[in-house]
């Protein structure tokens, strides 16, 4: 009794001692306020801070005060009373801004929840860690008391402290000032009266009743003093607090149905105490504390049904979580919860509520065939119970939750039919039609959220089914059985299905019902359409292993195309393209083995198929107009011709493949031309489809084009091989030749052709050119080059005269050619070694008949008349800028290519006894040519040549040459130097009179 008594005078003075040193705290912040505003009033004057707004200022002085009482709604602030009169002063005009100022900026601004966070953590810190220390008291006294005390005095000691401040809780509460304290202080005498009830029946040191049912009465009756005080209480807080202690209680007493049955009870108690106030953070603390009472019976009801043989202890486990969830579940089927927008913290409720239910009945699996239409009745029951939430109740937020709930009941259901031994592709097209008809039903009732996810799941279903096919195939499953095959189609039907829907209810809006991610834009391409291309081309490998499958395909195809046009389903139209890819996957497969007949005969099924993908490629822009996306038909139909144009002639000759591609250029150049001339007069019908695929034609005819030009230079050019007297390369060249200006010569397009078209086909004059510069280069002999380069650049000059080709760049063309033969005399005919005797076979001769046409081409040049460019803009316009800028230097570009050709000449082909000589000779002609143009460039230079050709018969001639050479050398040298002074002399004043 002694001791009984100490330890209350303890706990007595602790809290005297306490208390005193809150108060004295709070005082001396009150005071150092006071401080505060006593000097602010002495700087600023009296004037400053009137006395109405000095008594304003007081109640923030009593906040100061420990816990507000209510949780939600805090009380109205109170007036200090003081000792002197106070009237009532208007509101002064304008307050000073160092008061009003000064506080917030001193504080951060904050988000709304982040304060209510710090508000609840404010207001309820003191009270947990004061319960928490309580309770830690409370049990550190009973180990001591175990110590000294006998059991049952023991329980009596603690159930006495547990009574005892649930006596000083009233007490408190009566206070305003220990009102928030009292409300802890009560919670926590019905955490020590319970904890004295279940230590009595369970903890060594404390327990004294042996007999089970006395044990149990002594627990219900600590659980139901605590449920009395959560009954009790306002705050949900508390409630919470006394319900999780009931919880805990419960579950740490040995297992059993009974006590299982009570935590049920605790938890439908909690549940009715969230009707009464509406207490979502208490709601989603019982489901949670159920939950993890779930698990931890799992264990028990489990060895109940294989060791006790219970075939229904499970039940009891389903049976409980049901009359907990489903009371938490229509908690919130109430006016109370009306709102046409979410609520989210109802919201969040809800689900995990729902997440509670599923998990715990999930516990109790039994595994049973009979899950599945249960489930899908409920989901179905569920599906309709949601209308209520939105049509009676108006709980928007609520009927989109549930109904989401009941689509996943559904799908769960549908995927447990596994235990029914239902094939997994076929469970997979069960989900699929669950989630078309979900997304239907929502669509039609205008819910677009759930419209939006119903269309993003019937997507999953789809792409899972292609996963699923993928894992089989690897798995080593056959694909190509006909109940997998037929459940493909299936889905295909299902895509088809959305898309009927989509044109049928949706054919106003710009964008396809279950396009929700606005991959199509205004072009309404719907989704299900591509997964209907790729759903085909599942089939597509699924029948690999069928024999004869690349000749029927293509009619598969065909009738998608013929869908799509009908329709007019643009996303199909895109689909199709993954089908094709297949399509032609599996036609390599086949064929690659085979022989060139043989696969010609493979390959015409998938040909046709391309082909019909030009005219069935229609889509509806209007009621009266219509447009033909032929181009992907065209382009894969041209590359099925050109690998069979290869494919069907290499193996016969290795030169045909590229004779081939160049003839198919100009059946697709004439194709364009052919179907553009009739362009309107087949306007509106399907064969205008052939000519929207005009730029295709255009490509793939400059691409036989660019196909023959790599086989010629890889295959033909190498080749030795005669026909007759010619060359086979020689005759491709040939062949080229004319079709290259056939190419050439082609009627100018439309504005609207492709701009690399304009650019590159006046380009064709060019491939012309080179590849007759080819010829020449590997057709004539190299002594008759030089003769050959001059004469080609005198057929060049000829042709740019024609201005009606406009081609007149090619006298720039003519030039270049002239300098190369000038080059060829200068530097290979003239240094070349000449072994055969024959008089045609000297390289000299070559370079000198060479000369002699260098000389004609250069008179031709000086009297043609000034160059005239005619060709437009572009690569070829440079060169006629470039052309034209020459032409104002012929004398440059001319004359001193053939005066070098010439010197060079005379060096390697002549003694060089004589070489000064000739060279003197050559000098002269280049003065008289000075004096003939009147251009004073050309006598400078003959002056500096007959400078070096002095210098040579001074220091050379002297002394290597023989007496009578020696003689004639000077004395032609001689005779040339008088004469151009005489030249001079006469027309040299004349020259510079006539000079501008």
């Amino acid at each position: 009794m002694e001791f009984l008594i100490g330890l209350l005078a303890f706990f007595a003075g602790v809290f005297y001692l306490i208390i005193p040193f809150v108060l004295l705290s709070k005082i001396n912040g009150l005071l150092e306020r006071i401080q505060d505003l006593e000097n602010l009033l002495k700087e600023k004057g009296p004037s400053t801070l009137p006395e109405t707004q000095t008594e304003k200022k007081r109640p923030p002085i009593k906040e100061e005060k420990p816990i507000m009482v209510k949780e939600t709604i805090p009380e109205a602030k109170r007036e200090v009373p003081s000792s002197k009169p106070v009237t009532k002063a208007p509101k002064p005009a304008a307050v000073p801004p160092t008061i009003i100022k000064q506080e917030p900026q001193l504080v951060a601004k904050k988000s709304e929840a982040w304060e209510k966070f710090e508000k609840q953590i404010a207001n309820n810190w003191t009270g947990i860690l004061g319960t928490i220390i309580l309770v830690m008291g409370v049990g550190f006294l009973g180990i001591y008391a175990a110590l000294n005390m006998s059991p049952f005095f023991r329980f009596l000691m603690v159930l006495g402290i547990g009574i005892g401040l649930f006596v000083i809780s009233i007490l408190l509460i009566k206070k305003e000032f220990w009102e928030q304290i009292g409300y802890w202080i009560r919670s926590g005498s019905g955490a020590v009266i319970l904890f004295s009830c279940i230590a009595a029946v369970s903890v060594p040191g404390m327990k004294w009743i042996e007999s089970e049912f006395y044990a149990l009465i002594l627990v219900i009756v600590g659980i139901l003093v605590n449920l009395g005080l959560a009954w009790q209480t306002s705050q949900q807080k508390f409630a919470s607090l006394h319900i999780v202690l009931s919880l805990i209680s419960l579950a740490i007493l040995p297992l059993s149905t009974l006590i299982f049955f009570l935590a049920v009870g605790v938890s439908a108690f909690s549940v009715i105490l969230s009707y009464r106030s509406k207490w979502e953070f208490h709601l989603i603390q019982t489901a949670i504390s159920f939950l993890i009472l779930n698990f931890l019976y799992k264990g028990h009801f489990t060895e109940q049904l294989y060791v006790l043989n219970s075939p229904h202890s499970r039940t009891w486990g389903i049976l409980g979580t049901l009359v907990v969830g489903i009371p938490s579940i229509l908690a919130h089927y109430r006016k109370v919860y009306s709102s046409a927008s979410i609520q989210r913290l109802p919201f969040i409720t809800h689900l995990i509520i729902w997440a509670g239910i599923g998990l715990g009945l999930s516990v109790y699996s039994t595994g049973s065939k009979w899950n599945p239409p249960v489930l899908i009745s409920v989901s179905i029951g569920l599906f309709f119970w949601a209308r209520t939430a939105r049509e009676k109740l108006n709980i928007r937020w609520l009927y989109l939750t549930d109904t989401l709930v009941s689509l996943a009941l559904a799908s769960i259901g549908v995927i447990l039919l596994t235990r029914w031994e239902v094939d997994l592709f076929l469970i997979n097209v069960y989900v699929s039609l669950l989630f078309s008809i979900f997304f239907v039903v929502s669509a039609e009732e205008k819910e677009n959220l759930l419209k939006n996810i119903g269309a993003v799941l019937l997507h999953i279903s789809w792409i899972w089914y292609i996963l699923l096919l993928i894992v089989k195939y690897f798995g080593g499953v056959h694909l190509g059985s006909w109940p997998i095959v037929i459940t493909t189609i299936v889905m295909i039907i299902l895509t088809f299905l959305v898309q009927f829907y989509d044109e049928i209810r949706n054919k106003e809006n710009s964008t396809a019902s279950d396009d929700v991610y606005g991959v199509g834009g205004d072009d309404r391409i719907s989704p299900a359409g591509l997964f209907s291309g790729l759903l085909a081309s599942a089939i597509c490998f699924q029948l690999f292993d069928w024999k004869h499958s690349e000749l029927y395909l293509p009619a598969f195809g065909a009738i998608l195309l013929v869908i799509r046009q009908n329709r007019n389903w643009n996303g199909l139209g895109v689909g199709i393209f993954f089908f094709v890819a297949a399509l032609h996957f599996e036609v390599i497969y086949r064929i690659y083995s085979l022989e060139r007949w043989e696969v010609l005969l493979r390959d015409l099924p998938t040909i046709l198929f391309c082909f019909l993908m030009i005219p069935l490629s229609k889509v509806k822009l209007s009621p009266d107009k219509i447009r033909y996306f032929s181009s992907p038909g065209a382009v894969l139909l041209s590359l099925h011709i050109v690998f069979l144009a290869y494919w069907a002639t290499q193996s016969l000759s290795p030169f045909l493949p590229g004779i081939l591609w160049l003839l198919l250029s100009l059946v697709y150049l004439e194709t364009k031309n052919f179907f553009s001339e009739r362009e309107k007069e087949w306007e509106n019908t399907w064969k205008s489809s052939i000519n929207s695929a005009g730029p295709v034609w255009q490509f793939f005819a400059l691409t036989f084009v660019g196909l023959f030009l790599g086989a010629h230079i890889l295959v033909h050019l190498q080749s030795e091989l005669y026909v007759g007297i010619f060359k086979i390369r020689f005759l491709i060249q040939a062949l080229a030749i004319g079709v290259f200006l056939y190419w050439a010569k082609s009627p100018n397009l439309k504005k609207e052709t492709p701009n690399y078209w304009n650019s590159l086909l006046p380009l064709f004059w060019e491939l012309t050119g080179i590849f007759i510069t080819a010829i020449i280069a590997l057709e004539i002999p190299n002594t008759w080059l030089p003769v050959a380069w001059i004469v080609w650049a005198f057929f060049l000059n000829q042709i740019s005269l024609k201005t009606s080709w406009e081609i007149s760049r090619f006298r720039f063309y003519s030039l270049c050619f002239y300098w190369h033969s000038c080059i060829h005399v200068a530097f290979i005919s003239s240094s070349a070694l000449t072994p055969s005797e024959y008089w045609a076979n000297q390289e000299w001769l070559g370079g000198l008949v060479g000369i002699v046409l260098q000389i004609v081409y250069l008179v031709r040049i000086q009297l043609l008349p000034p160059f005239q460019g005619v060709e437009a803009e572009g690569y070829p316009g440079k060169i006629r800028n470039l052309s034209e800028k020459l032409d104002q230097r012929s004398d440059y570009t001319i004359f001193y290519p053939l005066f070098a050709a010439g010197a060079f000449f005379l060096f390697w082909s002549f003694d060089s006894s004589l070489l000064t000589l000739l060279w003197m000779v050559e000098v002269f002609i280049v003065f008289s040519m000075g004096l003939i143009l009147k251009k004073e460039h050309f006598r400078y230079v003959s002056l500096v040549a007959m400078i070096i050709c002095l210098l040579r018969l001074i220091f050379w001639d002297l002394s290597q040459s023989s007496t009578i050479t020696r003689a004639l050398v000077f004395l032609g040298v001689g005779g040339i130097l008088i004469l151009m002074n005489t030249l001079y002399s006469k027309f040299g004043n004349k020259e510079k009179t006539d000079a501008p």
